[in-house]
């Protein structure tokens, strides 16, 4: 490894292996590390499974890359013919360094380092769903542990590693992520809205998914909607998910059609973040966002529950504000609070940038990984 202009570069062979193909944030941390790895000199080669639904091995083929999608069967713990094909696949290419992001890939990655002694990372995203089935978090833990380095993307996320998977804290890298500002355009983000220049714009972005909290969210929009003295506000909310009828119910229900848009996935969300005038995220458990990241890169003032590493990222009032999850009436005053006072939202969203910028930039993530796979050699 050498240090450039850029930053330390290399002439590593990396694989990443991500079992998702969908739009999200560890997928987006794939995505990042597969062009910033490739700007510092390294060979990537993006590994994924076949049937998905190709938002991500889409934006890797467009940008250069070529993607390795084996079919896996569902049917036993372990794809004994997936597992081979990887061996091969591994070998053929000469790779160096396996980086597998999240449980299946983590598992898969430890058993196809171990057949061809190709060292492996891990990195977990925030997901504590392996901790549920003993079987699923025995079979991370025997990854983790023979793991060149197993990471986590925030504290919170390390200190659940270490206590489901029975291990110390002082073995868990931390490694938070990193994202690029995209400049968007606020005239177009409004327009493509239908919103006029005096309504407020409360955008939240994530997937549809109850854990999520969007449901949260409509109820605390309901509440807001009984205030007299607030100026005009909307909300609109962009992903999609299992939870999107259920919300256009809740919705309808509580009468909110005209205050509250269910967008759908955007590819527009640097204008979006441009348009807004505060960004919530409702969720009961996260990791590290990537998209609250990329709303603070962008200045944008930042409201959300107090779960996973997002307390490590806002100190609430300074640089976001912070409700506890679950709880609509607390959301409710905090978005009125917000639309009360634009000039101080707008000092508090500054402050989150300056944050974000100086802590929590893209290629800070990439040296962070540099060096760990340059201890794995």
């Amino acid at each position: 490894m050498r240090k450039g202009e850029g930053g330390w570069t290399t002439d590593l062979r990396v694989a990443q292996l991500i079992e998702s193909d969908g739009p999200g944030g560890a997928e987006s941390v794939v995505l990042a590390l597969a062009d910033g790895l490739r700007r510092r000199g390294a060979e990537v080669f993006p590994v994924g499974f076949s049937g998905g639904e190709g938002w991500l091995s889409g934006r890797l083929r467009l940008a250069g890359h070529a993607v390795f999608q084996p079919k896996i069967s569902r049917t036993a713990p372990i794809d004994l013919t997936l597992l081979w094909a990887m061996v091969r696949w591994v070998t053929r290419n000469k790779i160096d360094i396996l980086h597998a992001h999240e449980l299946t890939m983590g598992v898969y990655a430890g058993a196809v380092g171990a057949l061809t002694r190709v060292p492996h990372i891990v990195t977990m995203h925030g997901g504590t769903y392996y901790a549920s089935a003993p079987r699923r978090a025995r079979a991370l833990r025997w990854s983790a542990t023979r793991a060149s380095s197993l990471v986590g993307v925030a504290e919170s996320t390390c200190e659940h590693l270490a206590s489901n998977l029975h291990i110390s804290r002082s073995t868990i890298e931390l490694v938070p992520n990193g994202v690029e500002h995209r400049p968007g355009s606020r005239e177009k983000g409004r327009l493509s809205l239908g919103i006029g220049s005096s309504t407020k714009l409360l955008l939240a972005v994530g997937n549809l998914y109850a854990v999520k909290g969007h449901a949260s969210l409509v109820a605390a929009a309901k509440l807001l909607a009984q205030r007299q003295d607030l100026p005009p506000w909307t909300i609109a909310i962009a992903g999609r998910g299992d939870e999107e009828q259920s919300l256009r119910s809740q919705i309808a229900a509580a009468d909110l059609t005209s205050r509250v848009q269910l967008l759908g996935l955007r590819s527009d969300i640097p204008d979006l973040l441009a348009a807004a005038d505060a960004w919530v995220m409702p969720s009961l458990s996260e990791g590290l966002p990537m998209a609250l990241l990329e709303a603070m890169m962008a200045g944008c003032p930042t409201l959300c529950t107090s779960v996973g590493g997002i307390p490590d990222l806002i100190e609430s009032g300074v640089s976001g504000w912070l409700v506890k999850p679950n709880e609509p009436e607390a959301l409710a005053k905090a978005m009125a609070t917000i639309l009360s006072n634009a000039d101080t939202a707008a000092q508090v969203g500054e402050r989150g940038r300056s944050l974000a910028v100086g802590r929590y930039g893209v290629e800070l993530m990439i040296d962070r990984y540099l060096a760990l796979y340059e201890k794995s050699r």
